[in-house]
Formats: C-alpha cells, structure tokens, sequence
C-alpha cells in the first residue's frame, strides 16, 4: 500500500480522524455490525462456495477496492475500518426481529479524495471520494447470498459456519446457527423485495445522490415504492472546504441551511425516520445524533465569521504539496490575469492562500459577503446577522452541461399524501408534512411558503420540510435551542435553478470534473468538447500534474461497464454521461461561456489553479 500522506488543511490529527468516523445513526450496510466483521468476501462464482475460503469482506485487501481509503484502529475507529465507516447502536435493520448495531457511512465516506502520485497517496479531506457505492452494494449481497446458500449445503456448510462462528463466539450452537440462518434468510427476503432499478451506472467517483435520498426518504423508508426512481443521474461527490459560508451550501444551489444540508444526507444514507407516530408525539423522530452533525458543521466552518476575521478558519482547501513538480511561476503570473479575465466573472476574485488565511483583509474576495434577505409569512423583510459569501448562480441551459441531474429537482415529485383504504370513504394520513419552508421564486427572491402533504409534491420541497420536521422534532424533545444549532440562516430552497459556480481554490485535487465527472482534467476543461475524451477510466487516483486532474487512460467502450481490470469506463456518448458545455470556443452555441484558448493560455491557467 502507498504511504499515506495528510496536507495541512486546519485540522489536527485528532480532529480529521473524528471527521472521518463521526457516526450519522445510520445503517447504511443492511447488517449487523458483528455480521459485517465476519461476512467473507464473495466467490466469483456460487458453485465455488462449498470449496473456497475467502478474505473477510471489512478486510482493507477487499474492502479497499471499492475506492476506500484505509485507516488506522483508533479511538474513533475501534475495528480499523476505512475512511467513512462508523457504527451505530441500537438501529433497526429490514428483515431482523430486534435492534442492532449496524454500520454506517459517514460525511467522510464521500468528502475526502485521495491521490496518488510518485508511490504516495495524498489524503484530501473535504475531496471528492473515488468510491463506487454500487458494486459495493452488489458485492454484499452477494457475499450475504453465498453464506445463505452454504447453510443449505449439508457437508459443504464450512463458509456459513465460519460466519456463524465468528458472530456467535461462545454463544455457538446448534439452536443458535439454527436462528442466525434464519435471521440471515430474513435480511436477504427484505432486501430482494426492495426496488433497485438502475438507468444510469454511477461507477466510481460518482453516485445519484440525490435520488438515492428521495428514493430512501420517501420510498424505502415510508413503504410507497411508487415513489422511486431509477438511478439515472450520478455526479460526482463536490468538496465541501470553504463551503459552510456559500449563502447555497448545496452545490446544485437548493438548500441554504447547513444542518438541513447535512441531516438530509444522513437520511439519505438510511439513517431511521419515524413516520408513524402521531404529531408532537415522535412524528420525524430519528436516529440521527444531530450533536455530531453539529460538531461536523463547526469543523468545517470554523469558529469565526469570514467577513468578520477576513478568514476561513474552518476546514481548508488543500495547498499545493512540495512532493509535486514546482509551480511555474512565472505561468501561474500570465495565469492570474487569464482568471481575472476569463474565470472570475462567474467564480469570483481568485480565493488564494492568503485571502484564504487572513492574510489579504482588503481583497476584493471579501465585497461578495453580504446577509441572506427573505420575507416572512407576514411579509416583512427578514435578514440573517451573518453575512455569507454569495455565489453565482447560472442555468443549465447557460453552462451546456449534461441536464439529467438538473431536472431531478425541477421535475420530480413525490407523494406523501393519505391513502384511500379497502373500505369506501377511509383513507390512511398522510406522511404528515406540514410546516413554513423558505423558497427561492423565479424573480430570484426569497419568500416563506407553506408545504403539506400532497399527491404530487415537488421532490425539493418535500426533501427540504421532512428535514426541517426531524431537526424540529429533535430540538422538542431534547430542549435544544434553535440558535444553538441552525444560527438565523432560514431553511430556503430552490428546485432546479441551475448550479453555483463556487470559487476554486483546491480545484486541482478535486478530479473529474463538470458535475458529472465526464472530464478528468482541467486541460480538457478549457479545450473545446471535440477534443475531449470520449470515453475513460474511473478508479484509479493517480495524480496528472501537468494536465491537472487524473491519469487519462482512454477506452472503446465495446458495450463495455467495467473493463478486465474492474475500472468503470465512463462513456461520454451516453445519456447523464455527456461530456458537453463549460466550453471555450469561439463558435457560438449553448454551453460556450468564453473564446478559444490556446495551449499556451490553457498552461498558464492550469499554472494559477495550482497556487490557489
């Protein structure tokens, strides 16, 4: 394995571990902690399973191959799991009679990147992940089909005895294998009955994020399978350094709130939701430990407003490493007026080191902060104490980029109203939303509005009033004060405006790139599309230095996924896929936001990202 090498990003040690184990209260792995710890890893092939011993599954020479980052046993991490595993007590998992400790995902799973470069992975905290959750969720179920199968083997049961052994410890008996079989056969029966139809392979570095929390949120946990959608949109996972003071914290610019942002994806990673309990009485309780998100949400925004520090002392992107080739300065100089000319209009001043680290108190960086301002139910102008950095914001239509994942929020609805029963004139309640949200309106204000259950709610909306709901119901039962945890940032959204062009320090460890991950380097990013790579490789982290983002390897597709090796190929040619728009060209067509750029230009470009 690469030795492994942390930047200086702000965080100590002690602090980064934590980010990477926080628990979310999720059980995102559909089995038991001790299960997942003693699962095998799965055989290629099921006539193999009576023969063949495998590796354990949470093993790092298995586990790892899915795009996780190993780490170390610690306090934080009692069982050496990787980078964004943690485990929660007490959950409740389909198809097993009883609570148990399950394994979760945690922010960490999907915001730190790793590259590799010269034999050394750099580890980027806040970076964009280069897992592929999906064929991990395939190889567990595999792995959990095989075991089931053994049991069934009589003479040839060794691998499901093993995982008995290994789970029961002393406990072990012939009773007790008897009920951890059917214990067992009851997760897989839960698991086949769940839809999980697929459009699009998301691969690595990418996953449907947000239909897989609508789907989760509002199909899987609430029993209304009519409300799922097929994966049909991955981006890739956004770094999230600097981003706690975007007045959009969401990088498709539709939540505001950060503790909204973040219990969002907690329940979107199966964090438990109670949707039956009467009003005021545990409705929208969870399992989610918002204290832990809070503590998430302090480290990466820091202690300290930016426009009043004139700094970021939160998480912070990461600065070019002394292993990698110097920067030319000289370049980055010609660079640094090509972004002034070409990039800041819609990324802002250059947000450099020193902007970055207080040193730059008169930057023109620091004249974008400004309060957020809405209208109450009353309508009255309302505005937070805070100020916080207001990003651009452009239409799909404007950047060119492929629209699948756009119209997720602008098109999907879902229902959350009652039911009619067998009996005429019964009908079953409604998931029970009811509550004021903040929306963003076509002219671009913000007003409050209010959400209730309805048979065609629009999935943003929806998304963003359960949320409010489960933090509400948290803050009631525990006595919590609002302000303590959500500040006077208001809970607004917006449903397919277009996405934020957020300012790009660190952009350079942040590979592939355009949301969907169709691009692997900046230098194809400032080429005209036609000179893009129509299909590549995703998997590998080695690093580009020179072309800035990660090592090309150029495929044909052949109707192909995955190649020989296990490397998703991204083919560009297909739907959700496409490589188009962010273009600079001097033909004038949708997605083409500025003139041609030479060779020369396109280095010296490359140069600056490298500084900031």
């Amino acid at each position: 394995m690469s030795e492994q090498v942390a930047l200086d990003q702000g965080w100590n040690a002690n602090d980064a571990d934590r980010f990477h184990h926080e628990a979310q209260g999720t059980h995102t792995l559909p089995i038991p902690l001790p299960w997942f710890l003693a699962l095998e890893a799965p055989l290629n092939s099921p006539f193999a399973v009576p023969f063949f011993k495998r590796e354990r599954f949470a093993d790092d020479r298995y586990l790892l191959r899915f795009g996780f980052i190993g780490s170390a046993k610690s306090k934080n991490n009692e069982y050496g799991l990787p980078i964004g595993f943690a485990y929660s007590p007490f959950q409740s998992i389909k198809g097993l009679p009883r609570k148990d400790t399950a394994v979760g995902l945690t922010c960490a799973a999907c915001h730190t990147g790793q590259l590799v470069f010269k034999d050394k992975r750099y580890i980027i905290d806040g970076g964009p992940a280069v897992t592929d959750l999906g064929q991990l969720t395939f190889a567990l179920r595999a792995a959990l089909a095989q075991t089931a199968l053994s049991a069934k083997l009589p003479f040839f049961d060794g691998r499901f005895r093993r995982f008995a052994k290994a789970v029961l410890g002393t406990e072990y008996n012939d009773l007790t294998r008897v009920q951890l079989s059917k214990e067992l056969e009851g997760i897989l029966s839960a698991l086949i009955d769940l839809p999980a139809g697929i459009d699009v392979t998301e691969g690595f570095s990418r996953l449907d994020a947000l239909n897989r929390i609508g789907n989760q949120v509002f199909a899987l946990d609430t029993g209304r399978y009519s409300n799922y959608v097929n994966i049909n949109a991955p981006v890739t996972y956004p770094h999230i350094w600097t981003s706690s003071w975007f007045n959009w914290v969401q990088y498709d610019a539709s939540i505001m709130q950060p503790l909204v942002r973040n219990a969002g994806e907690a329940m979107g990673v199966s964090a438990e939701v109670n949707f039956t309990a009467p009003p005021n009485e545990g409705r929208f309780a969870s399992s989610i430990p918002f204290d832990n998100l809070h503590w998430i949400e302090q480290q990466l925004a820091g202690k300290d407003q930016p426009l009043v520090k004139k700094a970021f002392t939160g998480l912070k992107a990461p600065t070019w490493p002394d292993g990698f080739p110097a920067i030319d300065k000289a370049k980055a100089a010609a660079g640094a007026q090509l972004y002034d000319k070409h990039c800041s209009g819609c990324h802002l001043p250059a947000l450099t080191p020193d902007i970055e680290r207080g040193k730059a108190p008169d930057a023109k960086f620091w004249e974008h902060f400004g309060p957020i301002r809405w209208r109450g139910r009353d309508g009255q102008e309302k505005q937070t104490a805070e100020s916080v950095l207001y990003v651009e914001i452009f239409e799909q239509s404007h950047i060119g980029t492929d629209p699948a994942q756009g119209s997720i929020l602008r098109n999907r609805t879902v229902d959350t109203a009652g039911r009619e029963l067998a009996r005429a004139g019964q009908t079953s309640p409604g998931l029970g939303v009811d509550i004021d949200v903040c929306q963003l309106k076509a002219d671009k204000t913000l007003d409050t509005i209010h959400v209730s259950d309805n048979a065609m709610q629009l999935f943003a909306l929806a998304l963003g009033a359960t949320v409010q709901l489960g933090i509400n119901e948290w803050m009631r039962s525990t006595g919590t004060n609002r302000a303590d945890v959500e500040g006077d940032r208001p809970n607004c959204l917006a449903a397919g405006f277009g996405y934020k062009a957020r300012p790009l320090n660190g952009v350079w460890a942040t590979a592939p790139f355009l949301h969907n991950g169709s691009v692997p380097t900046i230098y194809d990013l400032l080429s005209p599309v036609a000179e893009r790579p129509k299909a590549f490789l995703l998997g590998d982290p080695s690093f580009d230095p020179v072309r800035l983002g990660i090592v090309t390897r150029t495929v044909d597709p052949k109707g192909k996924t995955y190649d020989r090796d296990g490397y998703f190929i991204l083919d560009t040619s297909k739907s959700a896929n496409r490589n188009t728009g962010h273009e600079f060209s001097n033909d004038r067509r949708e997605g083409v936001i500025g003139p041609a750029l030479s060779a020369d230009e396109r280095n010296a470009i490359i140069e600056f990202l490298k500084s900031i």
